[in-house]
C-alpha cells in the first residue's frame, strides 16, 4: 500500500493523465456544443433533447439506449461542469496512474452506465425527468480513490481536512438519505448508483488491477467494519449501563456493614 501511495504526483502538468485529459476535453467540447445547439442536444424548456437521460425515452418502447452513455457528457451550466471535472482531475489521475488508461476508461464508463440504470427505477420524483451530468461516474471514481488511498487527506471546500474513506461514507449517506426523502433538483439516486456500481466492480468484478486494488480495498473495508464495531460496542455499553442503573434502583440500597 505504502509503495504505490508514494507514486501520486501533485503537480498539475505531471499529474494530468491521458484518459482523464481526454475525458476533460470531451466534456468541455460537449458543453460548448450543448450551448450552441440547445434545445436539440440537452434538456431545455422545449424538451429533453436528444442525448439527456430520461427513463420513458429509454424504456419500454422508445428504446433510445444511447442516452445511457451520452447523458454523462452534458451539464446544466459552467459550475456543474467545473465541479464534476475538478473531481475527475483530483481523484481520477491518481487512479489512472495505478491502473492504466484502459482499466480507468472501463471503470469510469461502467460506473456512469450503472448509475444511469438506477435512474430507470420507477420510483421517486426524478423518474421521467431529464438527467445530465457526470456525477454518477465521478462518485464511482471517488469510491475507487477511497479504496486505494483510504487515509489520503482531502480538503473539503479547501479548508476542512477529511480522510478519503470517511468522505466517501459521508457522501454515500447523504445520497442515500436524499434519495429516500425524494429531494428534488439533484439526481441523488444516480450518485448512489455510481457508488454501488463502483463497489460491485471493485469487490467482485475485478475491473482494475486486482493486487493493487485489493490492498486498499482490504484497508477500506477494515475501517468500515471497525467503525461499525465501535458504534455497536458503544451502543451495547449504553444498554448495559442503563440496565445496571435500573437494577440498582429496583434492588434498593445494599445491606449495611457493622464495624
Amino acid at each position: 500500500m505504502s509503495n504505490y501511495r508514494r507514486e501520486i504526483r501533485f503537480g498539475f502538468a505531471d499529474r494530468l493523465t491521458p484518459a482523464v485529459k481526454t475525458l476533460l476535453i470531451a466534456n468541455a467540447v460537449a458543453f460548448v456544443l450543448q450551448k450552441l445547439f440547445d434545445p436539440y442536444i440537452g434538456p431545455s424548456i422545449n424538451g429533453p433533447g436528444l442525448f439527456s437521460l430520461s427513463a420513458p425515452l429509454v424504456l419500454p418502447w422508445n428504446f433510445q439506449v444511447w442516452r445511457l452513455g451520452t447523458y454523462m457528457f452534458l451539464h446544466a451550466d459552467f459550475w456543474h461542469l467545473f465541479w464534476n471535472m475538478f473531481g475527475l482531475f483530483m481523484f481520477g489521475c491518481a487512479i489512472e496512474q495505478q491502473w492504466g488508461a484502459r482499466s480507468f476508461y472501463r471503470y469510469y464508463f461502467l460506473c456512469g452506465l450503472g448509475s444511469a440504470l438506477f435512474a430507470l427505477i420507477p420510483y421517486g420524483p426524478i423518474y421521467g425527468a431529464s438527467i445530465i451530468g457526470a456525477s454518477g461516474a465521478i462518485y464511482g471514481v471517488l469510491l475507487a480513490f477511497a479504496v486505494m488511498f483510504p487515509r489520503q487527506q482531502i480538503l473539503v471546500y479547501f479548508v476542512l481536512p477529511v480522510q478519503a474513506r470517511y468522505l466517501v461514507l459521508i457522501f454515500g449517506l447523504i445520497s442515500f438519505v436524499s434519495a429516500l426523502s425524494g429531494a428534488q433538483g439533484v439526481a441523488h439516486v444516480v450518485h448512489l448508483g455510481g457508488l454501488i456500481t463502483g463497489f460491485v466492480l471493485l469487490r467482485w468484478v475485478g475491473v482494475a488491477r486486482p493486487r493493487r486494488a485489493a490492498v486498499g480495498q482490504q484497508e477500506f473495508m477494515g475501517s468500515v467494519k471497525n467503525a461499525y464495531r465501535r458504534w455497536r460496542m458503544k451502543r451495547l455499553r449504553k444498554k448495559f449501563e442503563s440496565y445496571y442503573e435500573k437494577r440498582s434502583g429496583d434492588d434498593g440500597p445494599g445491606p449495611g456493614i457493622i464495624h
